[in-house]
């Protein structure tokens, strides 16, 4: 069978290519977010994923989920990411977490990873993450989307850009601020995608230590450089 990843080459060499199939990616959460991200990290061509959530898919998440469908309601989030990435590549190394993540499983998850996607839909579990990130040494890309906008960060070990970012909300999942629809949490699940991409390759122009802000509707973005004083409004739902 031809390398159904060959036309990935358009964006890498062949032996980034063969680099990209070789780095560990933890997923945490698997909803909107992270349901995105496991396509897209798949069809990218990476081949050693570990899946994390533990919700079960409801009627409500229908609407920007992609991994919820008429068949998958009512199963595990992390093990119908596991079966999408088997039906996308049969030869992929992949595992589902049931459970949430916590203190008593956070290093366990996060030690050996090569980089941790940032999926989740509240603050408090977000922060629990970087600090394992930055003890374990492993950089983390955020994502959150709001409405018809979306964030993205690319944080390395010691920055701290979520503590700052969530400097003054540390608490809850942002009922107050509308959640995702499909069309932003694809898009924020590629901006995740395209910076662990570039970070692993060694590409310039990584967002790090940086968060993007970008606006769907009005096409308006920002780019937040924690060396300044400026703070915008941020996202804390997935």
């Amino acid at each position: 069978m031809p390398d159904p990843f060959i036309k990935n080459l358009s964006i890498m060499t062949p032996d980034e290519k063969a680099l990209i199939s070789e780095k560990k990616v933890l997923v945490v959460g698997c909803g909107g977010l992270g349901g995105a991200n496991a396509e897209i990290l798949c069809r990218s061509g990476f081949c050693h994923l570990t899946f994390v959530d533990g919700d079960r898919f409801e009627g409500s998440n229908m609407n920007r989920q992609l991994l919820c469908t008429t068949e998958t309601m009512g199963t595990f989030k992390a093990e119908a990411a596991a079966e999408r990435a088997r039906l996308i590549n049969p030869d992929i190394d992949v595992k589902a977490v049931v459970g949430l993540f916590n203190e008593s499983n956070a290093r366990k998850l996060v030690s050996g990873m090569d980089i941790v996607i940032d999926a989740l839909d509240n603050v408090q579990t977000r922060l629990l993450l970087e600090d394992t990130c930055e003890t374990e040494n492993v950089p983390l890309i955020h994502g959150a989307v709001s409405g018809w906008q979306l964030q993205v960060a690319v944080c390395m070990p010691g920055s701290r850009v979520l503590h700052q970012l969530y400097a003054n909300k540390t608490s809850g999942a942002g009922s107050d601020v509308p959640g995702g629809v499909a069309i932003n949490v694809s898009a924020c699940a590629s901006f995740q995608i395209s910076e662990a991409i570039k970070l692993l390759l060694g590409r310039e122009n990584v967002l790090i230590n940086k968060v993007f802000f970008f606006d769907l509707i009005d096409k308006e973005s920002i780019v937040l450089d924690f060396n300044t004083e400026n703070r915008y409004p941020v996202f804390t739902n997935e």
